[in-house]
């Protein structure tokens, strides 16, 4: 059974068609999609106040291969900064390349000669991420699964799987679509892991970090029982913020987000994953935080879109 054809069912998993993430059709789900929910109809009424005073359009903006939906983060971010989405690509602006995709050959071709979001982004599989991440920070993520002694994680090229895993190495063969890391003990408190989401908007860190924390029988799932959000430059230092936005630059991400993790053990970070496609703001936080956050990613994009347009 297909819903809005971008997500099936399939027994008790809705799946996502384009990337085969699983999300399970409980409790939990019925919760947060009613969060998502009243987060959005929030965000219209908003809208819709301001187009009721006659507020004018800061720039108007095309997607493409498609748009995307209200339960993306790009679509609250830009009802926030007054940024009006188009269906023809030659009333825009500007265009964003927005696909949940994360491997092509080539980018996709631009629309128009206009200014572009994230055109130069069409590789964000695990091994890429993990390779950019080496060069930048000078240390390494990835470990080579049949010399490596000891635990480490195996899980998918891909984004949305979820599937990572404990295995002993050195392993006599390696799984083809498949990539192998450290462990990374990222816990403050040695229970909760900690993902520290981190928005990048115009190629840079935003003011707000999302504190992702999952028990550690589920640290390798999307299961969040709590999501705070935190000032940035309580998280991570002027530095590491500096050596973020340098590997979103070689990752040519101009907006996304990127999960990173601290290693209690040696106290440096590492990014684990990069999104071109982000879904939020998440479900698990509170009504009054996810509007905070999608202010200041909303005021960084329009930042970022007269930059665009500037240039």
């Amino acid at each position: 059974m297909s819903i809005f054809g971008e997500f099936k069912i399939n027994g008790n998993q809705l799946v996502a068609t384009e990337t085969g993430a699983q999300i399970p059709l409980n409790r939990d789900f019925a919760r947060d999609a009613f969060r998502i929910a009243s987060f959005v109809w929030f965000v219209n009424a908003l809208r819709a106040t301001r187009m009721v005073r006659g507020r004018e359009p800061r720039a108007k903006i095309s997607f493409f291969p498609k748009k995307p939906r209200s339960y993306y983060a790009i679509w609250p971010v830009c009802q926030l900064a007054d940024v009006k989405i188009v269906d023809d690509p030659a009333d825009a602006d500007l265009h964003f390349y927005f696909e949940d995709c994360e491997f092509l050959t080539a980018p996709r071709t631009i629309p128009t000669a206009k200014p572009a979001f994230n055109v130069n982004c069409f590789d964000i599989r695990k091994s890429v991420v993990a390779r950019i991440f080496e060069e930048v920070f000078g240390y390494n993520l990835e470990v080579d699964p049949t010399t490596h002694r000891g635990v480490m994680v195996e899980k998918s090229e891909l984004n949305g799987k979820h599937d990572g895993r404990k295995i002993e190495g050195p392993i006599a063969t390696t799984k083809p679509g498949y990539v192998y890391q450290r462990i990374i003990e990222n816990t403050f408190d040695g229970k909760d892991h900690v993902d520290i989401r981190t928005p990048i908007v115009g190629g840079r860190t935003t003011p707000y970090v999302f504190l992702k924390k999952r028990t550690r029988a589920l640290r390798f799932t999307n299961d969040n029982h709590r999501v705070d959000l935190a000032p940035i430059d309580a998280m991570l230092s002027r530095a590491e913020q500096e050596k973020i936005a340098a590997f979103a630059a070689a990752m040519h991400l101009d907006y996304g987000g990127l999960d990173i993790l601290r290693d209690r053990h040696d106290g440096r970070i590492y990014i684990v994953d990069a999104n071109k496609t982000d879904m939020g703001p998440p479900a698990a936080m509170r009504g009054q935080d996810k509007l905070t956050a999608m202010r200041a990613l909303a005021e960084a994009f329009a930042a970022a879109i007269d930059a665009k347009l500037a240039e």
